[in-house]
């Protein structure tokens, strides 16, 4: 049996016993906090809407079962399920074969989980990964245990795949099921994961937007089969063309600048754009780099801040506004892409180029 170890991610770093998964707890206490479903739950109650959220699965306490300290949060958007679970009890779960991929983010361990005859424990700063045709199965969530269930669309996931690679996808993706989050690459995954879920608690956020929301299903989607090794991972590496594996040319990176500069506000993903090009993604990142110099989402914020800069020199002075309209949609994040690039924050550009 595997066991996941500690690293830094969402709930902090691992939890050991009962009593110290209960004291990671007031960290996660805001995840998700617009989305309560219930709380101090019984059993009972725990299970059926845990079904309801998730799939039909059986969902046993083991042991005598205490007073009820269950707690779920959940959100559904177009392509993805999230939810946040706290077991008052120690507990089995086990939806079976579910016809879509999922994550699960520990928060609060341990967490035993099972797919087909892999078996693995997880703490706080590691995950599990399941595929659609394999078995799913949480044989022991320790009581105070904590975390974060991601249902993936497989339409979703398998159609960023097929645009990545730039071909059919006909097998569904196999991945390894324990998934590191204090890696370089699960610490990008768990950048958008954390994205994702400070816009569904926001309520004046833009994730109201059906395109938007889009874009972080996207992101979420392409950012797991980029971090997170699975069957299509060397072909990824290979960037393997449709017909052929011929290296991008001029013309296909021209489609994407084109594209970009014509709107540049679309919630564009890279796996978006090399369906513009018709080629690979990494076959795309090569050519970029090769004819552009950056790769094809560098450029695309690049013009984007340019956009934004024209507009506030132009005396736009809705920072925030402006930078929503022109595709950013974290606020912190794009002020230090913008100082970075231009040497002062957007509220300075802003007020020296306000009328007087």
């Amino acid at each position: 049996m595997g066991t996941a170890g500690s690293g830094p991610t969402l709930g902090g770093p691992a939890a050991g016993t009962t009593a110290a998964s209960r004291d990671r707890w007031p960290e996660s206490a805001t995840v998700l906090e617009r989305h309560a479903i219930c709380e101090h739950a019984p059993f009972e109650r725990f299970r059926s809407e845990l079904n309801a959220l998730f799939y039909p699965a059986r969902v046993e306490p083991l042991g005598r079962a205490p007073a009820g300290t269950g707690l779920l949060r959940g959100v559904r958007t177009e392509h993805l399920t999230v939810g946040l679970m706290r077991f008052g009890q120690p507990t089995l779960v086990d939806p079976g074969r579910t016809g879509a991929y999922h994550v699960n983010v520990t928060l609060a361990g341990p967490i035993a989980s099972a797919s087909d005859d892999e078996e693995t424990v997880s703490t706080a700063g590691h995950a599990t990964v399941f595929a659609p045709h394999r078995t799913h199965r949480l044989t022991h969530c320790a009581e105070g245990a904590a975390q974060l269930g991601i249902r993936v669309d497989r339409a979703l996931l398998d159609g960023e795949l097929e645009a990545l690679l730039g071909r059919p996808v006909r097998a569904p993706v196999e991945f390894a099921l324990e998934f590191d989050l204090g890696s370089p690459a699960g610490r990008a995954w768990s950048a958008s994961l954390e994205l994702l879920l400070s816009e569904l608690d926001d309520p004046d956020g833009p994730i109201g937007r059906p395109a938007v929301r889009a874009y972080h299903e996207r992101l979420l989607a392409t950012g797991l089969l980029l971090a997170q090794r699975h069957s299509y991972t060397e072909a990824l590496r290979d960037g393997a063309l449709r017909g052929g594996a011929a290296p991008a040319t001029p013309r296909a990176v021209r489609r994407v600048l084109d594209v970009v500069q014509g709107r540049p506000q679309e919630p564009y993903t890279i796996a978006d754009l090399a369906r513009v090009a018709g080629v690979s993604a990494r076959r795309l990142q090569e050519a970029f780099r090769e004819h552009v110099g950056s790769t094809p989402m560098e450029y695309l914020r690049s013009v984007r801040l340019d956009r934004v800069h024209e507009e506030l020199r132009a005396g736009a002075v809705g920072v925030t506004e402006t930078a929503y309209r022109w595709g950013f949609t974290h606020p912190g994040r794009f002020a230090r892409a913008y100082r970075q690039r231009f040497g002062v924050l957007p509220s300075e550009t802003a007020r020296t180029s306000a009328p007087w």
